[in-house]
């Protein structure tokens, strides 16, 4: 398992000074930092300066029970914040209505020195996925995203990455609301979870930017049946999203940038796909580079496309229309 990098820090809330050592040599010699003390001595204001990362409090802190300590530490402004595991008499497990406390996890007394750190890994983690989550969707941030990309550069396999962005969005939202095009980047994710499943399995990887940019990987062999399905799919199903009228039109009027009225066509997809089958990638920075030139390339052509990186071959960009 990876080690916690050095910011990570501990919190921990005792009454035992000596069972305070015992944690914090435990959380110490697994890479964490540590503080501790119990509420009427920890200095807040040295926390302030190198503040934890999540807290672990033993029931019977400055007399509190789990109930009680859990109250005062989340009507905390600064502690409140941070995710909390309570320590806990096993005895003690069913007096409490674990429903109604805000803890994110407990241990119980007596307790295994590998289980302190694995909670306290596992709780860090829950947290990492849950702030880099986008809200609707519910898919990787661009932390995981350039998590997920850093590790395929360094792993030296062949991997193809597709940055996904959804043409004519913004005027659609404009004419129907953020309610419907909320409704169509569920259904994209949807689309692009589901296809990348099939064709790529446990290889692939499926993150949302935000708004409507999407990104994608697995093998260089899947990356072109991936695309083709998404576009397939999406081009089929997004044209039940339009009023009737626009539906028959084949467009809709709406406000440009620049407040100019113009006639948007319907939705279509721009795909650039990234890959070092033919030309080492070093760095997520030149994924990102080559992805915004060809994204260029993708969006001068109508209806949905994607382009693929084709450096080190005779094309230098390869156009698959669907």
């Amino acid at each position: 398992m990876t080690k916690p990098t050095a910011t990570q820090r501990v919190l921990i809330l005792h009454n035992d000074p000596g069972e305070i050592a015992i944690l914090s040599g435990i959380l110490t010699k697994a890479g964490f930092q540590v503080a501790g003390g119990d509420l009427t001595t920890i200095a807040l204001h040295e926390l302030v300066h190198n503040p934890p990362h999540v807290i672990l409090a033993a029931e019977g802190t400055s007399g509190r029970s789990v109930e009680s300590l859990t109250r005062h530490l989340k009507n905390d402004p600064f502690l409140g914040r941070l995710p909390l595991i309570v320590l806990i008499r096993d005895i003690r497990l069913n007096d409490v209505d674990w429903g109604s406390v805000d803890v994110d996890d407990y241990i119980c007394l007596p307790y295994r020195p590998d289980e302190i750190v694995h909670r306290v890994r596992l709780c860090l983690s829950r947290l990492t996925r849950s702030l880099d989550a986008n809200p609707l969707t519910r898919l990787p941030g661009n932390t995981s995203i350039l998590f997920e990309t850093t590790a395929r550069i360094e792993s030296g396999k062949p991997f193809a990455l597709a940055y996904l962005d959804v043409d004519n969005f913004k005027s659609f939202n404009d004419r129907y609301g953020y309610g419907r095009g909320d409704e169509v980047l569920v259904v994209a994710c949807r689309i692009l979870t589901t296809v990348v499943g099939e064709r790529a399995g446990i290889e692939g990887f499926v993150g949302h930017v935000g708004g409507d940019d999407f990104v994608f990987m697995s093998h260089p062999d899947h990356i072109d049946a991936i695309c083709e399905t998404v576009i397939k799919r999406f081009d089929l199903v997004i044209p039940d999203f339009y009023d009737r009228d626009d539906r028959l039109q084949g467009y809709i009027d709406s406000v440009d940038r620049k407040g100019n009225h113009e006639q948007f066509p319907m939705m279509s997809l721009s795909i650039a796909v990234v890959t070092n089958s033919h030309h080492p990638i070093d760095h997520p920075g030149d994924v990102s580079k080559i992805a915004s030139e060809l994204k260029k390339l993708a969006k001068a052509h109508k209806g949905s496309v994607f382009v693929k990186d084709q450096r080190g071959t005779d094309a230098v960009a390869k156009d698959e229309a669907a």
